[in-house]
Parts: C-alpha cells; structure tokens; sequence
C-alpha cells in the first residue's frame, strides 16, 4: 500500500516580539474523500511495520526541511523524532536529520529537533540530543508536564526548549492544583534556562496563564491551526499586542485591588504590634478586643532565633482561640523569618511571602513578618482572596515594604 505523507506547519509565536518564531512540522495525509486530515495515527499504526513508519516520518522531516527555503528569513522549524527512532542509531551512524540539512544546505541554526513521547533509553537520549547541539541544532523535550514522569529525561541532559501542551488541563476543572503544576513548570524552566512553549492555546484566557508561567511562545488554534504555506513573520503581531495590552490592563486593575488590601492589612498588623507590645499578659489576653480582617488566618510569636514562644492564635467565631501544640517549633528555617531578620531596618520592614497552600484550611495563603521588637517576630498567616477570587498568578519572589517608624 502506498501511502501519500505531507508536512503542514503551525507556527510558533514569540510573545515578546510578536513575530512568528517557526513552525512546528505536523504529519497530514489526505483521507479517502480527498480531505487533508492528520497522519499521527499511521506512527502508532501495528498494521505497518517499524521499517515503514520510520520511512514515513523520515518523509515528512525531509519535506519539512525542504520547504523551510521558503519560510521567511530567520524562522525555524521544528521536527518531531520519537525515542523510538533513535533507539535504531548506532552511535557511529550519521543522524539522518543532519544528513538531510546538510544535503538541502539548511542552517542548523534554524532547527529545532522536539523529543516526544516517553519511551526510550535515557543514555542513548543523552548522547544523541548531544550531537545535535554539537552540529548547532536546538533540542526541546515535548509534552513535558505530564505527570513528571519525565524528570528522568530533563535530568539526563538540558534542552533548550520545553513544551507544554495546555490540552493535557483541559479533561476537568482547572483549580489550584492544576495552576500550581503549571507554574511551578514555568519556574522550573527559568531556573535550568530554559525556554517555555505552550501549544494547544486556545483562547485569551489560555494565553494569560501562559504568560503567568512564564512562556516565551506560543503555539495554538488562538493563532492558526497546521497551514499548508508560510506567513510573513509579522502576520499576527497585531492580534499579540492586543491580547498583551489586555492582559496589561486586566493586571494593572488586579494589582491597583491587591496593593489596596495589602495597605489595609499592613494597617492591621500594626495594630496589632501596638496591642501585643503595649499589654501585658499572653498575646490572647491582649487581642481579646481585637477584630482582625477576615483575611487574617492565624498569628503568632517566634523569638529572634525563630523558636515559637506563643500558641497560633486562630480567629474563630468572632474569637481569638490559641493552640499551644506548636510551641517551641522552629521556623529558623523559613525564608520570611530568616530574610526579615537578616534586613539592615529589621525594625521598619514587613515582609510578604510568595502564595501557597494552607494545608490545615486548604486555603490560599501569604505569611506577613515583621518585628514586635528586637526579640521577637510577629508571623501573620493571611488568606490571598483576590488572588483565589481573580485568578492571579503566584509571585515567586518575596516582597517587602516600609512600615512608620514607630520607635
């Protein structure tokens, strides 16, 4: 049987520039009405021998290839290569891909070769993904995030690019714990240096998050599905500047809300200095006529070593409730109390930690810090409901502001 096998490319778009990047070179074939559909399932396809699906991606790749003398200037394309084909590699052979660029004079430079899937053997990974960066060829690892099974692979060598298909979120509801893999995805990328793409975006929202987890392209039907021909690199430059200035406005409003609660809780917090520097007694008996924000989640007391010295005081029922199971624990440890005790105005800093999952009330928290006296330190955990209620992005940094003096 003889099978017709075609590439179609998506592109890629740089979110910084607007500009298309490359394009991702996708298998097509035409189905018995003559429609242009997807080849994928022909490479999983049991009724077709190795030999043959290995031919056939090794087609599309050398048609990709060919095409890109008619790509614009300074875009690249991207080729998928499973594991499973570089399984056949002997570690003496010339790797077909290169031998095709060099054949068709293609600048490596403009290549990009994607590892997908998650079969095979990590040395031989290693080695290979090596040569090609050796012969000036980029290699992302595709479809990372699925489960982090694929940790195995980006500990065995570092690509260039990751991918991320935003598909993979789209079986259920999105809540926390899906945003918070997404994220930590995007902060894993930038400490290793790596750059993110998300592809399957496919709408405004989609694309948001992406640039909440830090992504430096995109790729998805929000711009064009697989085409048959190339686009002027600048063809959707105007569509990414809308969507960022959108997104630009969206933040803005949100940040303008949070910078306004986050004045009236530093407000509290100083009040509450007052009361438990002022009073004598246990920090309970000197809040007992104090009615927090109902933000405010808990609060307690460490010394300077960072040793508990007073129960969590939780704000229950319109009461204050203390539980002394955490006396003497140490948060020594903890960036916002090390970092808060470690500044040069200790006295006059509050500091904010970066959100998180409360895991005894399941709920989306910051911790504020800052100094009773030279001795101890006031720990305040917070709920972050505009973050929750708005769906802003984690903020991997600590923040600090200034507090009146008040000695």
């Amino acid at each position: 049987m003889q099978t017709s096998i075609f590439p179609w490319f998506q592109p890629i778009i740089e979110i910084a520039t607007g500009q298309v990047l490359g394009y991702e070179a996708l298998a097509r074939q035409k189905d018995a009405s003559g429609k242009i559909v997807s080849a994928g399932a022909l490479f999983s396809d049991d009724n077709l021998s190795l030999e043959k699906r290995l031919e056939l991606d090794r087609q599309v790749r050398y048609q990709a290839l060919k095409a890109l003398s008619e790509a614009p200037e300074g875009t690249c394309i991207s080729l998928n290569i499973s594991p499973q084909w570089l399984d056949w590699v002997v570690e003496d052979d010339s790797l077909e891909t290169l031998k095709m660029m060099e054949e068709l004079g293609v600048d490596p430079a403009r290549v990009i070769i994607e590892i997908t899937e998650h079969s095979g053997h990590l040395d031989q990974i290693h080695t290979l993904a090596g040569r090609y960066r050796e012969a000036g060829v980029r290699v992302a690892l595709d479809d990372f995030g699925t489960g982090f099974q694929q940790l195995d692979r980006l500990l065995s060598f570092t690509p260039d690019l990751l991918k991320v298909d935003m598909r993979m979120f789209k079986s259920g509801a999105f809540g926390h714990q899906e945003s918070a893999l997404l994220h930590t995805l995007g902060d894993m990328a930038s400490r290793l240096g790596c750059k993110l793409i998300f592809e399957g975006v496919e709408t405004a929202d989609e694309f948001n998050l992406a640039l909440q987890c830090n992504a430096s392209y995109i790729q998805g039907f929000l711009f064009e599905p697989a085409l048959a021909e190339f686009m002027p690199r600048d063809e959707k430059q105007e569509h990414v500047n809308q969507l960022l200035q959108r997104y630009l406005e969206q933040m803005v409003e949100q940040s303008a809300r949070r910078q306004w609660h986050l004045e009236g809780l530093h407000s509290q917090l100083l009040a509450m200095r007052q009361l438990l520097v002022s009073r004598e007694g246990s920090g309970e008996e000197a809040l007992r006529e104090y009615c927090p924000d109902t933000a405010i989640l808990r609060c307690f007391i460490c010394n300077r070593n960072g040793v508990q010295v007073s129960p969590n005081f939780n704000y229950l029922d319109g009461q204050w409730q203390a539980d002394t199971s955490v006396l003497g624990h140490n948060w020594s440890w903890r960036p916002w109390f090390y970092q808060l005790v470690a500044a040069e105005d200790y006295s006059r800093r509050i500091l904010r930690s970066p959100p998180y999952m409360d895991i005894s009330s399941n709920q989306r928290c910051f911790t504020l810090t800052l100094a009773l006296d030279d001795d101890r330190v006031l720990v305040v955990d917070v709920e972050d409901q505009l973050a929750a209620a708005a769906g802003i992005s984690p903020q991997t940094s600590f923040h600090s502001d200034l507090m009146p003096d008040l000695s």
